[in-house]
C-alpha cells in the first residue's frame, strides 16, 4: 500500500476525514469548543482510487454532548465512515 509521510493510505483518510468531522463540530457549537471523548472509524474494504471527498455531519446535539460523524468517499463509493463524541466546552 502507498505510504505518504510514513501514514498508509487508509491512515492519512482516517486522520483527514477526522480533521473535517472535528472542522464541522468546531463550527456548529462555536463559540464553545469541543473535546473528542470517541471515536469509531469503519473501513469499508472498497478500493481507493482518486482524490477523496470528506463529508461531515451531525446526528444529534445538547447541552453538553454532540454525536457526528462523517464519511470519505473516492468517485461514488464510500471507503470509510466514522462517528464521534464530542464534549462541549463552554468559553
Amino acid at each position: 500500500m502507498r505510504t505518504l509521510n510514513g501514514l498508509r493510505a487508509d491512515e492519512r483518510f482516517a486522520l483527514d476525514l477526522m480533521a473535517a468531522i472535528r472542522a464541522d463540530a468546531e463550527t456548529v457549537c462555536a463559540p464553545d469548543a469541543v473535546e473528542l471523548v470517541s471515536v469509531t472509524i469503519d473501513v469499508t474494504g472498497a478500493d481507493v482510487t482518486g482524490e477523496p471527498v470528506f463529508k461531515a455531519r451531525v446526528d444529534r446535539k445538547t447541552r453538553t454532548v454532540l454525536f457526528t460523524g462523517g464519511a470519505a468517499s473516492c468517485g461514488d463509493t464510500v471507503v470509510m465512515t466514522a462517528t464521534a463524541v464530542y464534549r462541549i466546552v463552554s468559553a
